[in-house]
C-alpha cells in the first residue's frame, strides 16, 4: 500500500507538471483599492471587462493579476455597498506592468450596473458562509494550529475533544464532509487511539479560506446530513521562501519557489512528529510503548494560464503509528495502530467558451489502517486473545461545474460529481485471518443551482441535486432553496430549506447481504437567519429545525427505521480592532436533539451532544514588543452517557459534569541572524479543569471516568523563515485582520 500511495501521488503530480506550458506577453496589473477615507478595502473585485482576468484585494487592499489584453482596456473595481469605478488603461506591446489606484465611494443601491467576469467565481458554493483566516486559527488560544479546533469555536459545533471529527447541530462526525477545492477529502483527519480527538492533516496556511456551513449548504455538495467544511487552496505564490520549525513535538521543513512571477510556483514540506519525548516529560494516563509518531510529505504546484484559468495541484503522503496499554474495566488493555494515507487533488478553473466558465477536478484519498486490541481478560496463566482489523480504502472523486451569467445579479451553475470507493476489510484473531471482505461502490450526482436577483432588496438561491449510489441501489432528489431580504446595506434576513441524503458508512455495508434493503439516511433543514455586517463587526443569528428520517438502526437487525430531530439557536458576534489591536469573537449554541439510531432502544439525546455551548476567542497584539497573545474559553453543559443500571425509559439520561477549557497561545516575533523567527508557546486547559467525557462500566457498581490523556497539554516551538519578513507580515496581518 505504501508503494502504491507514493507511485499514485507521483504519477499525478508529474502529469500536472507536464500540463504547464510557457506563455509569453503577460502584463502584470497591480495596485490598491481604498474607500473615501483612504482606508484599504479587503475583498473588492478587480477585473478587465470582457475578460476573465481579475483578482480580489487582500487585507491591505492590494491586488495583482496578469492579462493578455492590448490597446485600451477597461479595468473595473467594485464591491458591495460601493459604486463601481472603471479606469481606462492603455497597454502597449512593450508594457510589462501597470499600477492602478482605486478610490471607491459608498452607494446605497444594488451594484448590478457593471458585470466583471473574474477568476473568483464561486464554484465552491461558499457565498455568505462564515470563515476563519489561517492567522486566526494559528493565533487562537490552545488551537495548536489545527483547522478543526478553530471550527469548533463556531456556532453549532460541539466542543468534542474526545472524538475525531466535527459534530454539528446534533449530527455525528460522519455527517460533516470536508472538501479541498471542491473535491472530497475523505481522510482529512489523522487516525489514532480511541477517546482522543485527532487533528487535521493540513496546515491552515495552505488555504486562502476555511468556509464552514453548519447547515443548508449549496446543492453543489451532497452525502453530508449536517454540514460541509469547504477549503480553498492558495493561489500562485508571490515570493520564494524557505523555512521550518522545531518544537516539543517534532520538526518541519518547507520551501516555496516562485518559478515565474505571478505565473507559476511550486512548494513542498516534510513534517516529522513524535510525541514520545514529550510524554516522558509529561505523564499520561496511558502507557505508550510506541509513538504517537507521524511522518508526512506534501507537494503543491500552482499555474496561472493567462486570462484563461488557474491550475492547482496538491499531494500528500503520510504514515503514523501508536501503541499503548491502559488500565480499564479491571484489567490492562492493549491497543496498536499503523496507518498509511495519501491525498491528491488536481483542479482547474477557467473559461469554457464565450458565455461559460468552468471548474473541473480530480481527487483521490487512499488509506490503509491496521489496528489491534486484546479482547480477553489477562487471567493468571492465560494469554490474551489479540484481534486485528485492517481496512484499506481508495476513494476517487471527479467533478465538473459550469457557470454562466443569466442577467444582472443572476447566474446559473450546472455540474456533476462521481465518486468511486473501494474498501477491503480483513479481520484476524491470534494470527488466524478471516476471508477478505470487499465493497466497491459508485456514487453519481448531477446538480443545478441558480442565484437570482428578484429586486434591489430580494434575492434567491434555488438548487436541485439528483444523486444515486450502487451500494444500496438507491436514488434521491434533493431540492434546496433560500430567500434573502436585505432592507439595508448592513442587514439581511434569510430563510432556507433543504433536503440532504447520506448512505450508511461502509462498516454497515461491507459483508451485509441485506444492504440492498437499506435506504438513504435523510435530513430536512429549515433555517431562519439574520446577519448584520458593518466595518469590522459581524452579528449572525440563526434558528433551525432539522428532522431526521431513515437513520440506520442495528436492532433487532440492520435496518433504516431510525428517526430523530435537532433544533436550536446560534449566535456569533465578531469584532475587529474596536479596541486597538484587539480582535475577538463570541459564539453561543443552544441545541435540543434526540435520535433513535444504531442500538438506541428509545429516542434519546446522543452522547456527543451538549445542550449549551459557549466559545470566546480573544486575540491581542502588543506591537511594541512585538507579542501576540491569544486566549480561548470554551464551555459546554454536561453530555449524556450510558448507564447500564438505568431502564430503557431512562436511557442516556445521566449527565457528565460541565466542560470548561481555557487555552492560551503566546507568540513572540523576533530575528535570528538573517532569519525571521517566531517563538510560540501554547497550553490547553490552562486552569486544569477536570474534564469528564463519559464513564466505562466494568460492572453495575464499578465504573471509570473517560478523561483526557493528561490534565494539560503544552507546546513550545521555534519557527524560522527566510524570504518573507514574517515579523512585519504577521504584524500587518494582525493589525488589519
Amino acid at each position: 500500500m505504501k508503494t502504491q500511495l507514493h507511485t499514485f501521488a507521483l504519477t499525478l503530480l508529474l502529469a500536472g507538471i507536464a500540463w504547464v506550458s510557457p506563455a509569453w506577453g503577460q502584463v502584470i496589473v497591480r495596485g490598491k483599492v481604498f474607500n473615501a477615507q483612504m482606508k484599504p478595502l479587503e475583498n473588492a473585485n478587480i477585473g478587465v471587462l470582457n475578460s476573465y482576468a481579475g483578482a480580489t484585494t487582500d487585507a491591505n487592499g492590494s491586488f495583482s493579476f496578469t492579462t493578455d489584453g492590448r490597446g485600451i482596456v477597461q479595468v473595473v473595481a467594485q464591491m458591495l455597498g460601493y459604486s463601481p469605478q472603471p479606469l481606462k488603461v492603455t497597454i502597449g506591446d512593450t508594457t510589462k506592468q501597470v499600477t492602478l489606484k482605486f478610490v471607491l465611494t459608498e452607494e446605497a443601491i444594488n451594484l448590478d450596473d457593471v458585470t466583471v467576469k473574474t477568476r473568483k467565481t464561486d464554484f465552491l458554493g461558499r457565498g455568505g458562509l462564515p470563515s476563519l483566516k489561517a492567522l486566526e486559527v494559528r493565533a487562537m488560544g490552545g488551537s495548536n494550529a489545527d483547522i478543526a479546533n478553530g471550527i469548533r469555536t463556531m456556532p453549532g459545533v460541539q466542543a468534542t475533544t474526545d472524538a475525531t471529527g466535527l459534530f454539528v447541530r446534533g449530527g455525528t462526525s460522519d455527517e460533516t464532509k470536508v472538501y479541498v477545492d471542491g473535491l472530497l477529502a475523505n481522510n482529512f483527519f489523522y487516525n489514532g487511539s480511541p477517546d482522543v480527538s485527532q487533528r487535521g492533516r493540513f496546515a491552515p496556511e495552505l488555504f486562502s479560506g476555511n468556509f464552514f456551513s453548519s447547515g443548508g449548504y449549496s446543492a453543489l455538495y451532497g452525502q453530508a446530513l449536517s454540514s460541509a467544511l469547504i477549503l480553498e487552496t492558495n493561489d500562485v505564490a508571490t515570493r520564494s521562501t524557505i523555512g521550518g520549525n522545531i518544537s516539543t513535538t517534532g520538526a518541519m521543513l518547507e520551501m516555496n519557489r516562485v518559478i515565474r512571477p505571478e505565473k507559476l510556483s511550486a512548494g513542498g514540506s516534510i513534517t516529522y512528529t513524535n510525541m514520545s519525548p514529550y510524554y516522558r516529560l509529561v505523564p499520561q494516563r496511558r502507557s505508550f510503548s510506541s509513538g504517537p509518531e507521524y511522518l508526512d510529505g506534501l507537494f503543491h504546484l500552482k499555474y496561472r494560464a493567462g486570462d484563461k484559468g488557474v491550475l492547482k495541484i496538491m499531494g500528500t503522503v503520510g504514515r503514523n503509528n501508536v501503541a499503548f496499554s491502559q488500565p480499564t474495566a479491571g484489567r490492562t488493555a492493549q491497543f496498536g495502530l499503523v496507518s498509511s494515507n495519501g491525498f491528491v487533488s488536481v483542479s482547474y478553473a477557467g473559461s469554457a467558451g464565450k458565455q461559460w466558465t468552468m471548474n473541473a477536478g480530480f481527487g483521490a484519498s487512499l488509506s490503509n489502517n491496521t489496528s489491534s486490541i486484546d479482547s480477553l481478560p489477562q487471567l493468571e496463566g492465560q494469554t490474551a486473545l489479540l484481534r486485528s482489523r485492517q481496512v484499506e480504502q481508495q476513494v476517487y472523486n471527479s467533478r465538473v461545474v459550469f457557470r454562466r451569467s443569466i442577467g444582472k445579479g443572476s447566474d446559473l451553475y450546472l455540474g456533476m460529481d462521481h465518486v468511486l470507493t473501494s474498501t477491503t476489510l480483513q479481520l484476524a484473531r491470534q494470527g488466524f485471518f478471516a476471508p477478505n471482505q470487499q465493497l466497491t461502490e459508485q456514487y453519481g450526482a448531477v446538480f443545478a443551482e441558480s442565484n437570482v436577483s428578484l429586486s434591489r432588496t430580494v434575492s434567491a438561491r434555488l438548487g436541485l441535486r439528483a444523486e444515486g449510489t450502487s451500494a444500496i441501489s438507491r436514488f434521491a432528489l434533493a431540492p434546496r432553496m433560500s430567500l434573502t431580504y436585505a432592507p439595508a446595506k448592513a442587514h439581511k434576513l434569510t430563510l432556507s430549506y433543504g433536503q440532504f441524503y447520506q448512505q450508511p458508512t461502509y462498516d454497515y455495508l461491507i459483508g451485509n447481504a441485506n444492504r440492498a434493503s437499506l435506504r438513504f439516511q435523510k435530513a430536512t433543514h429549515y433555517i431562519a437567519g439574520y446577519q448584520m455586517v458593518r466595518t469590522n463587526q459581524l452579528l449572525r443569528v440563526e434558528l433551525y429545525q432539522k428532522t431526521y428520517n431513515q437513520l440506520l438502526r442495528t436492532t433487532p437487525d440492520t435496518n433504516s427505521t431510525g428517526t430523530g430531530y435537532a433544533r436550536g439557536l446560534e449566535v456569533l458576534w465578531k469584532e475587529e480592532n474596536r479596541l486597538p489591536n484587539v480582535n475577538y469573537w463570541v459564539s453561543y449554541s443552544y441545541l435540543d436533539t434526540k435520535r433513535q439510531y444504531l442500538n438506541y432502544p428509545v429516542l434519546a439525546q446522543p452522547s456527543f451532544a451538549a445542550r449549551h455551548t459557549l466559545a470566546t476567542v480573544v486575540n491581542v497584539l502588543i506591537p511594541s514588543v512585538p507579542l501576540n497573545v491569544g486566549l480561548t474559553y470554551t464551555f459546554a453543559s454536561g453530555r449524556p452517557y450510558y448507564n447500564p443500571n438505568q431502564p430503557n425509559d431512562r436511557f442516556m439520561t445521566d449527565r457528565t459534569p460541565a466542560y470548561h477549557n481555557v487555552g492560551a497561545t503566546i507568540a513572540y516575533l523576533s530575528h535570528f541572524g538573517k532569519a525571521n523567527t517566531t517563538f510560540a508557546f501554547s497550553a490547553n486547559n490552562l486552569l486544569g479543569s477536570q474534564q469528564v467525557f463519559g464513564y466505562q462500566y466494568s460492572s453495575a457498581s464499578a465504573r471509570e471516568a473517560v478523561t483526557p490523556l493528561a490534565r494539560r497539554f503544552y507546546y513550545l516551538g521555534l519557527f524560522i523563515n527566510w524570504g518573507i519578513d514574517k515579523r512585519s507580515k504577521t504584524l500587518n496581518d494582525l493589525l488589519q485582520n
